[in-house]
């Protein structure tokens, strides 16, 4: 049980693990530097050994000359015994140019040593070769051949300064009168000296036997450093746990005594602090938590609105498309033109509820501008005295000063008339909503339970209706993606998801004060931003005359392609259709002379938009393109196919705003 509980206390202590890092580098290190040393050490021996042979060769070369030249073993008994005292050296031998053993001699050392090396024998004798002769005479310098215990060195013995013509030198002449080797290189014979490598392989083990001891000296020093250091950390930093542990179980702590000044006192100190400010902020973490559940839950919603949206702009575009066309045909003294009229607004609020779920998500295209917010309420006075009816009074108090803000008009108007919806709900038997508008700087308090931080000016939308009010529980609700208190069929529950959409997407915060049986109040908080536009009068833009440029449609809907042939023909314009990308720029090549605008829809089969255009401008640099799609701009820019910049509009495509569109484009030089 001791041993388990020392293992633990090894794994788990901060001390144990500096003490086995501390021990690991200095057995690491003093690895390598004994590598490091024992290898140079070898080195250097070997090339000690190496230039000690090559100038005993070349000593005995010189000394047994004379004896070479005259085959005399007395005179060469002395020089070759002279070596052989030498450390090392175990065996001398000399020889004459034709390979005859002069002089030998070998130590006890040589017995049952094998010492051949990369020659040859000649005459039952090892002797080099012609090939390692003419080195000689070249080099005129020793050679040396390596075996495993052993080194071998072979140095050329050259006859004296010239005397005679005939090539020797004043000692020779006394022996010959001519040259009787036939050789002119004065080459005369060879001599051979073999040292053991046993006594560099004895000097290598002394010296790593020695340098055993040397960890010794740096170890336990360092071990009883190391344990001064991590006393002094770990003793401090284990009261720093056990004072996390407190807060983890109790909620509460104990301040730290702070003993130093060092590091380790002004951790304490940090701690202290800390622990402090967590207490204090954790009802804030609460709050903060409940916000990310509720994005989370946003987000979801925000993911299925992108992904219906494609295939459901497409139809909205055939349909309104097609019912503007017959509306267009029916006199509107006729029956039918009622029946159109309403398919047209039926068709029409498809395409606000989705531009309106996008919005909710985040995802829609926003292109904001300078507004007055009491303008916008002001515009939308009329449209909600209609929608709420006779029963239900409608007030609005609009402030005296100009409230601008960045926003698109269009989704303010969105947001009046859910709430409006709301509230018209919440008052079956009448009652009275009161929009009012005025400048507000909300508490730090409520900016930081709504997820933001910054304290600033914002315009303030106040809707406040006399019905039945929400309960605690409700009211934690309402902003959730399809919670609705309706019964089946009366409502989607989306309609204030999307008000909550809509004022995050203008950096905005929502606060909402209830109770049952006492009405309900939405505040809007909306950033105020810099002086409006100054107005320009309002011009109802005229028709666009008719084109007769040639225009490739590229669209992958067969319907909605078929539908904007149909428009733009009416219009004056020829019309060459593509089913996908591919197609489009096969048609372009065809009849690339005649095709002077491009149509095209960004996502479609084998190429989509973007890569089309790319292509066709290659071949016909300065060609405009109109693109299309019922994808959200975030959807086209996770597929790569969007582009900042470029002439894009969203579906579902009304006729009068594309025709309008491209004859901007075409007469735009």
């Amino acid at each position: 049980m001791r041993f388990l509980s020392f293992l633990k206390y090894n794994r788990e202590s901060f001390g144990a693990k500096i003490f086995y890092l501390f021990t690991i580098f200095l057995v690491t290190f003093y690895i390598a530097f004994t590598a490091f040393f024992i290898y140079y050490q070898s080195k250097t021996l070997k090339q000690n050994l190496i230039y000690e042979g090559k100038e005993f060769s070349k000593h005995l070369a010189q000394s047994a000359r004379l004896g070479v030249f005259a085959e005399s073993d007395d005179l060469l008994r002395d020089p070759v015994e002279a070596i052989m005292q030498s450390k090392g050296v175990i065996m001398v031998e000399v020889f004459s140019l034709d390979g005859r053993e002069l002089r030998a001699l070998k130590s006890a050392e040589k017995a049952g040593t094998d010492a051949a090396g990369p020659l040859y024998f000649k005459d039952d004798r090892l002797f080099p070769g012609e090939e390692i002769i003419d080195m000689f005479v070249k080099s005129g310098s020793p050679l040396y051949f390596e075996g495993r215990d052993w080194i071998e060195f072979w140095s050329p013995v050259m006859s004296g300064e010239t005397y005679s013509a005939e090539g020797y030198s004043e000692e020779e002449a006394l022996f010959f009168e001519k040259d009787s080797t036939g050789r002119k290189d004065n080459l005369i014979g060879l001599v051979r000296i073999i040292f053991t490598t046993e006594h560099m392989r004895n000097s290598l083990k002394d010296l790593l036997l020695k340098s055993i001891f040397i960890p010794v000296v740096f170890i336990i020093p360092g071990w009883v450093i190391a344990y001064f250091i991590v006393g002094g950390i770990t003793r401090p930093l284990g009261k720093l746990t056990e004072g996390v542990k407190e807060i983890e179980t109790s909620g509460s702590f104990r301040s730290i005594p702070v003993e130093t000044k060092d590091e380790i006192g002004r951790l304490a100190t940090a701690f202290n602090d800390m622990a402090a400010s967590l207490q204090k902020r954790e009802v804030e973490k609460q709050q903060l938590e409940e916000q990310l559940r509720h994005s989370q839950k946003m987000e979801a919603i925000g993911t299925l609105a992108g992904g219906i949206a494609h295939d459901f702009n497409n139809t909205l575009s055939t349909i309104l498309g097609y019912a503007h066309l017959l509306q267009k045909r029916v006199g509107r003294e006729e029956p039918a033109s009622r029946y159109l009229d309403h398919l047209l607004s039926s068709a029409r609020k498809a395409a606000v509820f989705i531009q309106g779920l996008l919005t909710f998500s985040r995802k829609e295209v926003y292109n904001p501008s300078p507004e007055n917010l009491n303008d916008i309420i002001r515009n939308a006075k009329g449209i909600l005295e209609r929608f709420l009816g006779e029963d239900i009074e409608l007030k609005v108090e609009l402030s005296d000063e100009d409230l601008i803000i960045m926003t698109d008009a269009g989704q303010i108007d969105q947001v009046l008339m859910n709430l409006a919806t709301n509230a018209r709900d919440a008052m079956p038997e009448g009652g009275s909503l009161t929009v009012a508008t005025s400048s507000a700087e909300p508490d730090k308090k409520f900016l930081l339970s709504s997820g933001g931080a910054e304290h600033r000016r914002f315009a303030m939308i106040t809707v406040t209706d006399t019905g039945r009010g929400m309960d605690e529980h409700v009211r934690e609700r309402i902003f959730d993606p399809f919670f609705t208190t309706k019964e089946i069929g009366r409502g989607t529950g989306l309609g204030l998801s999307m008000v909550y959409g809509i004022v995050k997407q203008h950096k905005g915060y929502i606060d909402v004060i209830t109770g049952p049986g006492m009405g309900t109040t939405f505040k809007i908080y909306i950033p105020l931003s810099g002086p409006a536009n100054e107005k320009k009068e309002t011009v109802s833009p005229a028709m666009p005359r008719r084109g007769s440029e040639t225009v490739l449609v590229a669209e992958d809907d067969e319907d909605l392609r078929r539908l904007t042939a149909v428009i733009l023909e009416k219009n004056g314009y020829n019309v060459i259709e593509a089913a996908n990308g591919e197609d489009a720029v096969r048609k372009f090549m065809e009849k690339q002379d005649d095709v002077e605008f491009l149509l095209l829809d960004v996502v479609m089969p084998a190429k989509n938009g973007k890569e089309v255009y790319e292509e066709i401008k290659s071949m016909k640099p300065g060609i405009k393109a109109l693109f299309m799609s019922g994808y959200s701009i975030e959807e086209l820019n996770r597929k790569g196919c969007y582009e900042e910049g470029i002439n894009f509009l969203s579906k579902p495509l009304l006729a009068e705003k594309l025709v309008r569109k491209i004859r901007e484009m075409l007469d735009k030089p």
